[in-house]
């Protein structure tokens, strides 16, 4: 009996996180999208608020690992509750890795121009530094997470040189805040 409320309980965590991605995902887009007019319209942010540039990639990154761990929580949920078909599971899976691949790129074209304009010039370390470390690091995980599903040497090595460098840039901006 435990083991069924759990399944259950269990069940309806994923469908509220399914629920919950489906909220944020498509207002991402759009605030995505209204940060892409402003740029083309007033070009790149002043030098001291560049950083900013880097936030596109954290919706993205977190929206991509979230869809692969629910498609996997779904392939081992289903089968276990019967509540939806068995092979319902699989579908969400797959779906939930396409939509993460196509998320993770999309994110690979923000990161691309997010570290090409932060490399122009120079600029002042200040707080905003912090805006580094979160979308950088989300985007890290899912870039680990798709070397996971899909077991592959790019994914596995990519995502490691971006952990790295995601903790170098983070003690930096430890170091440079506690000065």
């Amino acid at each position: 009996m435990l083991a069924s409320t759990n399944q259950q309980h269990a069940l309806w965590t994923l469908m509220v996180s399914y629920v919950l991605w489906g909220i944020g995902l498509p207002m991402a887009v759009v605030t995505l999208g209204i940060y892409f007019h402003r740029l083309t319209m007033h070009k790149l942010p002043p030098r001291d608020v560049i950083i900013t540039v880097f936030m596109p990639v954290g919706p993205l990154g977190q929206a991509s690992f979230t869809i692969m761990n629910l498609g996997r929580m779904a392939l081992e949920l289903f089968p276990e509750t019967g509540s939806i078909h068995p092979l319902a599971g699989g579908v969400f899976y797959i779906v939930g890795f396409g939509t993460a691949i196509i998320l993770w790129g999309f994110g690979l074209v923000w990161l691309i121009f997010a570290v090409a304009s932060v490399t122009r010039s120079r600029f002042p370390f200040n707080m905003g530094w912090w805006g580094f470390t979160f979308p950088t690091g989300v985007y890290v995980l899912a870039t680990l997470q798709l070397g996971v599903e899909f077991p592959s040497a790019f994914f596995d090595i990519l995502g490691t040189v971006m952990a790295v460098i995601v903790v170098l840039i983070w003690f930096l901006v430890a170091e440079s805040t506690a000065e």
